[in-house]
């Protein structure tokens, strides 16, 4: 029979199961409790690469994991609310506050966790809403992690005799590289450095490796825990890979420039040095580890945010190219609803940025039916549409914030304006991804439009194209910009262009019709029928919409129930 009983291997697999359930679920419930101000605390932390690091290190602290704090980083990237320049920070600052893990471990706190579940399920219980539940859950979670960690104390203690799996674990201090490569493939599979860190602190407390063998196994988790963001990576944008391998240089590399020192014993007498000032001569074998591993990432992460511009450099280099500049940075602020007049004017630029957006949307779709663009360009429009969907929202419940606040009559019509751009805005991005199925369906059918149908469809796009222009116009600039005389020039052209989108609609729709019912040869055939129908559909109700906003600025308000003068 081995050093192990089954009872032990009980503790110690079931004790890491119960650790990584208290881990997940812990920084979920967190998030949850975050809500919303998770997306305004990563927007204001990207002012610097500096903020990132001080806010990148206080989230993945709070969670626990740098690998949560990067997966949403990565998200917010691909959606296109943080540019990858924004992330960097972020990703600096994870890796410091995943160290802290370690530290509280090395506290000997493990036994605690069957006291907190306790007071976390009494929390949930009582709780009425569902906030105060997420943070009993968290505790509960935060409870169950420590409880995880004493069952695997338990079950580790036989090996502390067994000679074979401590000559194993003296082996990593020989031989610094096998320690890498095992701890880097055990964090890979249980996708968390902070299991590797916490189950060797636990070790050590048992005396199961000694501080140079610890070391390797530290640093190989910071590798092994970069394939989470990898993974997240798949099927996303140019700019999230780049984050992901943003996570993976900066890891790979720290282990490759310490490497030297490891091996001729110099990082571990520093650590050692520093410990013992820092303590002032009193600490524990598991101090020490924890410590390995915050002196290494807080050195690594300052002396890139230092060379931040180099390091965004090199990462492009690896995965070159340029994303579509998709102008991602919000003007909302709260902060302005106690100032309305500056309140609305962030609104109006918010709304020009995402009607530039939105007009891009149809532009490129438009290119693609009509042949003027390869197809695989037409794609980018889902990653726009998702970018769009959320100004949107963003918009009204800034909007409806401010409106609830002490606005002028004034102020509140033209609140109330802006909600109805937002929506017409919003509907030309939803009508450019219809628009995505006809550019798919000639793409995989080759269908060819008549020369008649381009010329007639280029004409027709070109006059909805022109009111679309006029809105953007209308968005781009405040109220000053403009004398009542320009308005009204605005609304009179804008009107003559939606009377004359009615009419060339009309005309390709009867063509149209009576070229495919007279055709003896079926020269038009029903596919080709069915594209054009589907695309003047849309394109129809995008005209209205651009012509609704153009109504909302300029058509005096004893004539239309909407409109009122743009800010």
């Amino acid at each position: 029979m081995g050093p192990l009983t089954a009872n032990d291997i009980g503790f110690v697999i079931g004790g890491l199961g119960v650790f990584l359930y208290g881990l997940f679920t812990f920084s979920e419930y967190l998030k949850d409790v975050a809500g919303d101000r998770l997306k305004s605390i990563l927007n204001s932390a990207t002012k610097s690469p500096w903020i990132g690091l001080l806010t990148g290190a206080l989230l993945a602290s709070l969670v626990q994991s740098s690998s949560v704090v990067t997966v949403i980083t990565l998200a917010f990237v691909n959606s296109g609310l943080l540019t990858f320049e924004q992330s960097l920070g972020l990703i600096f600052g994870a890796n410091i506050g995943t160290t802290i893990t370690a530290q509280i471990i090395a506290f000997n706190i493990a036994e605690w966790g069957f006291f907190i579940v306790p007071v976390g399920l009494l929390i949930v219980f009582l709780a009425k809403r569902r906030k105060p539940k997420a943070v009993g859950n968290s505790i509960v979670s935060f409870g169950f992690l420590l409880m995880g960690l004493s069952l695997m104390t338990s079950g580790l203690k036989p090996l502390r005799a067994y000679e074979p799996f401590v000559s194993t674990m003296a082996g990593f201090g020989d031989s610094p590289l096998q320690g890498i490569i095992a701890a880097t493939l055990f964090t890979g599979i249980v996708q968390s450095s902070s299991a590797t860190t916490s189950l060797v602190v636990t070790m050590a407390k048992e005396q199961l490796l000694s501080f140079k063998s610890a070391i390797p196994l530290i640093l190989g988790a910071n590798i092994g825990t970069t394939i989470t963001a990898a993974l997240a990576s798949i099927g996303a944008n140019k700019n999230a890979k780049r984050v992901a391998m943003a996570h993976f240089i900066f890891n790979f590399t720290g282990v490759v420039v310490i490497y030297p020192f490891i091996v001729n014993g110099w990082y571990a007498d520093a650590v050692v040095q520093i410990t013992n000032f820092t303590s002032g001569g009193h600490y524990t074998l598991q101090r020490l580890i924890a410590n390995s591993h915050t002196v290494f990432n807080v050195t690594w992460s300052l002396f890139w945010c230092w060379q931040v511009t180099l390091f965004t450099r090199f990462v492009k280099l690896l995965i070159p190219g340029e994303m579509p500049k998709f102008a991602l940075k919000s003007f909302l602020d709260k902060r302005l609803i106690s100032t309305p007049s500056l309140a609305l004017e962030s609104c109006r630029e918010e709304l020009h940025r995402m009607s530039e957006l939105a007009k891009d949307m149809v532009d490129s779709q438009m290119l693609v039916i009509l042949k003027e663009k390869q197809f695989r360009d037409a794609k980018e429009v889902w990653e726009i549409e998702k970018i769009v969907n959320q100004i949107n929202r963003d918009t009204i419940v800034y909007l409806k914030d401010l409106y609830n606040s002490n606005l002028t009559e004034d102020e509140s019509k033209i609140a109330l304006n802006f909600m109805h751009v937002s929506s017409d805005l919003e509907r030309w991005g939803d009508h450019a991804t219809n628009m995505y199925e006809v550019a798919e369906h000639v793409f995989e059918n080759n269908t060819n439009l008549s020369q008649e149908n381009i010329d007639n469809l280029t004409d027709l796009y070109r006059v909805i194209k022109e009111n679309m222009m006029a809105a953007n116009m209308l968005l781009a600039h405040s109220r000053d910009h403009f004398h009542q005389s320009e308005l009204d020039d605005i609304y009179t052209k804008s009107r003559k262009r939606e009377k004359e989108v009615d009419h060339l609609s009309e005309v390709i729709k009867e063509n149209n019709v009576n070229r495919y019912m007279n055709s003896v040869t079926d020269e038009l055939s029903i596919d080709n029928a069915v594209v054009i129908n589907d695309l003047l559909t849309n394109l129809e109700r995008i005209g209205d919409h651009a012509y609704n906003i153009v109504k909302y600025f300029t058509v005096p308000k004893e004539k239309d129930k909407y409109a009122t003068t743009i800010v």
